[in-house]
Order: structure tokens, then sequence, then C-alpha cells
């Protein structure tokens, strides 16, 4: 005979066999948890364990689990976080612009206002395309519009999705946009500072948890690690000059090629150059898999919370099909808060 357990998720109980998966044991006790993808890749079911033990969903040390892939093995006690409602949308491209050579920023005007928090991303759909990952973010330059949500995406030549933005994919092209998902959303009134890594395209989502940041506490310390593979990646280097201005941030902006146009600019990998962290610090990190992790490691080496959203490709053989999910002289100006490396 299978063993019981309890299961407390916020206020409500309810047993559960032991060996089943959280998502259905909660969906078969009318219990709504939300969840999309069903392959722990999404991070929509994502929650917080508080007592007891599961097998799976779960990186060694981390609180966060994902529902959907974790089996329930004792009586245990889950919460979630308060965030806004998934709705469904329609809209319609207003914008694409090319931001880097691997790189296009495309702009959705939608049919409602769609409330999210920074660092949450959404499923698009464009229509007679499969559905994607992408991280809505703030405006680079302009002012935001209630009606406009902007994304960062990653091109491949041979993507099914990204290589048809500009070509079949064009301004008016129709679009479904789901969510929003995600839990590396920005965790309001903490005391300490608030340090973000990003790679790539993960910038769009730290981006927003970096203007979050200073419309709640201007004068909070924010430090910024930012990466690319190559000098010409590194699209956002006018917004990461504004954001300087700020006497409490630090930007450290990396690439991975030889460059010799700054000192400002770092080589390596973000994991190498953060800062050292505390138990007060909160860390957000958004970009490859291996870069998530191994900052994920860091901070809960040193007790600080870490908050991540790994951007994970998948090969699609049959297709050919690269599957994004969640799926990135200046800097010398006088006045620019960038962390320079002495020589």
């Amino acid at each position: 005979m299978r063993k019981i357990c309890k299961v407390m998720l916020n206020d409500e109980s309810f047993p559960a066999y032991c060996g089943d998966l959280l998502l259905d044991a909660a969906l078969m006790n009318s219990i709504d948890l939300p969840h999309d993808c069903r392959s722990g890749i999404c991070g929509a079911c994502r929650v917080r364990l508080v007592k007891g033990r599961v097998f799976g969903g779960q990186e060694d040390g981390d609180e966060m689990i994902n529902a959907c892939q974790a089996r329930i093995i004792s009586d245990i006690e889950v919460v979630t976080e308060p965030v806004p409602d998934q709705v469904s949308i329609s809209a319609r491209v207003a914008a694409i612009v090319r931001l880097a050579p691997d790189v296009v920023g495309v702009d959705v005007e939608v049919s409602k206002l769609l409330r999210y928090l920074p660092g949450q991303f959404c499923k698009l759909q464009f229509h007679g395309f499969p559905p994607r990952f992408y991280s809505p973010t703030y405006p680079l330059e302009a002012r935001p519009n209630n009606r406009l949500v902007h994304f960062h995406i990653r091109r491949f030549s041979d993507g099914v999705v990204s290589s048809e933005l500009g070509r079949d994919i064009r301004v008016g092209h129709r679009v479904r946009l789901t969510g929003p998902f995600g839990s590396a959303f920005l965790r309001p009134n903490h005391a300490g500072s608030i340090v973000l890594a990003s790679s790539g395209t993960g910038f769009a989502p730290m981006w927003s948890v970096a203007v979050g940041a200073i419309m709640e506490r201007p004068q909070r310390e924010l430090i910024f690690v930012v990466a690319a593979q190559k000098l010409q990646s590194l699209y956002m280097h006018a917004a990461l000059c504004r954001l300087a201005l700020f006497p409490n941030v630090t930007i450290i902006p990396i690439v991975s090629e030889p460059q010799s146009v700054s000192p400002a600019i770092r080589a390596g990998r973000p994991a190498d150059h953060l800062p050292v962290l505390s138990p007060s610090d909160v860390v957000y990190a958004a970009g490859s898999p291996a870069m998530t992790e191994r900052v994920a490691r860091i901070a809960r080496a040193a007790g600080a919370k870490c908050y991540t959203d790994p951007f994970t490709t998948n090969a699609k053989s049959t297709e050919q099909e690269r599957f994004v999910q969640r799926v990135t002289g200046w800097l010398n100006q006088p006045g620019r808060n960038f962390q320079t490396v002495a020589s």
C-alpha cells in the first residue's frame, strides 16, 4: 500500500501519494498551481520548499523546486510568491530592429496591458510558427509604452523562428503572447546589495531587474556584470552608460574575444568577476545554463539569495531547429561608473 503524505501549499493542505509529482498531486486536488511546459524548463511551476523532502526538480542547496519534476517523498510544505496572473493576449509585431549582428529587437503591440514583474518571461507564438519563450524588457532608450512589449531575440541562421524575423515575420505579423512565467524576478525591500549577471540576451530580463531596482531604491548598491561573445554584441552600451551615472551602480562589461578598446572591458566569464558576496546580498542571473549554475553555486556558498533564468538551447534534429528558451571609447567617458582593471 502506497504511503500517503501531507502537502501544505500556502494555506491549503491536501493528501498525496509518496512518489507523486507535486504538480500532478496539486491539480488532482483542484489546487490551481501555475504551469506550462511540464519539462522543468519554463519555471512557471517553481515553488519554494520550506519543509520536507522531494526527489528531483531541485538543484543541490536550492530551496526553489520545479513542481512538475519534484516527486513527493515525505510530508512537505511549499509556498508560492504573489505574481501577476497568467493571461493570453493577442498582439502584433510593431517593430523589428537589428541591435547586434546576432540580436534582433522586436516590439510587440498588445491588445491589452500585460502585467509582469521585472525578470519574468513570456511565451510568444508568431502566427504560423511554433511558440518560443522570451523575456520582456525595459526600453533601451525611449520611455516605456504600456501598449508595447520589448524583446531581445538572438538570431540563429537555422532557427525556425528567429531566422524569419524581418523575413516572413514582419511588422504587422500576428502574435499570441502568454504569461508571465518565471521566478527570477525582482524581490523588493531587501537590505543588501543587488548583483546582476547576464550573458547574451540574458541582458533583457536583467535590464528590467536593474531598472526596477533603481526605481525602488536609487541609493542601494547595484553591481551589473554584463557578458557578450564579441565587442559588437555589447548592443546595450547606451543603456549601461545611463545606468552607470547613478553613484551606487557599478557596471562590469566582459567580452570573450581579445580587445584593446578599453581597460574597462574585461575578459573571462561573469562568475570570475562577481564581487565578494554576503548573506544580505541578492543575486540574479540570466543567460547560458553554465553561467547561471556557476553564479548560483558561488551565491549559495556565500549564503546569498540567488534567482536564475537559464536560457536553454535544444536542437531538434528532425527540423534542424534551434529551440531557444527565454530564449544579449564610450566606456571611458567622464562620469561613467565603470569598474576598470588595474594594469
